[in-house]
């Protein structure tokens, strides 16, 4: 981790910085935010910080021994909680070794730092094992938990967090930090990444963004009756399902938004405007809704473990719903 927090970051870190300074600092902080905003860069950094032994408002120094022992992974008094590989939900086990680690005392100054994330990946167990530390703090352990979907975590886990909520930078603040970490065409990318600037990053490929394009196309010609679910099968067969949910669902809200005639710069698809008004002069506006709270739901699920096969074939039909003999 180098240089200071994203634009988009910094109201947040000084006021956290703040709570530490005057030792009003929580024992848990719950970080939220959609994903692609850097959320787990974020709470690495403050954890980095918070076991520094020389830190300033722009973040850790790098150079002391706290800070070499955490950029190597070994530094005693810090945790790193994640799923494990191949693995789609945080479980018992890694929680219950986590509460053990926190119960041991500190090599350092007496403060322990974890961060759990993705914490809205933890199962019911886990969740529960996790409370139990919550509601009863060991000593100077500060929690860190990080959520982009908020709505699975416990109202149990969340109401012993301070949250610290994280939104969408305007686009000129995250387009000027894209060309400023080299990319070419940070508005494309953002466009791919509905303004995440993270995640608009990652999506600077160009097979990626000529996925993107065929879906778009291949999604709006279901729509008109144009193709059928079996011809395009096998070409949303090498498309990662996440994506592809995520991209059906920023194309409906499209829908919906030329359905209620609003202006193209309200759209999250600018390039398909034209597509979209031909598309959606002969579909049932309710039918709109239904499809997109149907993926959307079908969106909130792709954490567990379900049959790839069957949430396209899913996402097919659901275009297919919207076309004239649908």
């Amino acid at each position: 981790m180098t240089g200071v927090p994203a634009p988009w970051q910094q109201a947040q870190w000084r006021r956290l910085h703040q709570q530490r300074d005057s030792d009003q600092l929580p024992h848990a902080l719950l970080l939220t935010g959609q994903a692609g905003l850097g959320l787990d860069d974020f709470a690495r950094r403050f954890a980095q910080s918070l076991l520094c032994s020389a830190p300033t408002v722009e973040g850790p120094c790098g150079q002391c021994a706290d800070c070499r022992q955490f950029a190597a992974g070994v530094h005693p008094d810090y945790q790193y909680l994640t799923l494990e590989e191949n693995k789609k939900q945080i479980v018992v086990d890694q929680v219950r070794q986590l509460n053990a680690f926190a119960l041991l005392t500190s090599r350092g100054d007496g403060r322990k730092v974890v961060v759990v994330s993705p914490a809205d990946r933890m199962n019911v167990n886990a969740a529960n094992s996790l409370l139990k530390t919550l509601e009863e703090p060991p000593g100077r352990v500060v929690m860190i938990l990080v959520a982009h979907h908020l709505h699975l975590l416990p109202a149990t886990i969340k109401s012993r967090c301070q949250q610290v909520k994280f939104a969408v930078p305007e686009r000129a603040v995250a387009a000027d930090w894209l060309q400023q970490r080299g990319h070419q065409q940070p508005e494309a990318l953002l466009q791919l990444a509905q303004g995440a600037p993270c995640l608009a990053e990652r999506m600077d490929d160009e097979a990626l963004q000529a996925r993107y394009a065929a879906v778009m196309e291949e999604s709006l010609a279901l729509m008109q009756g144009v193709r059928t679910p079996g011809e395009l099968r096998a070409a949303w067969q090498s498309c990662e399902i996440d994506w592809l949910v995520k991209w059906s669902l920023s194309l409906l809200r499209d829908c919906i938004r030329c359905a209620s005639r609003l202006p193209d710069g309200r759209f999250e698809n600018p390039g398909w405007s034209k597509a979209l008004q031909a598309a959606v002069s002969r579909v049932n506006f309710r039918q709109l809704f239904v499809v997109h709270d149907h993926l959307l739901d079908l969106d909130n699920q792709l954490d567990h473990p379900l049959n790839k096969d069957l949430l396209l074939d899913d996402v097919l039909l659901s275009w297919q719903s919207l076309s004239p003999g649908g």
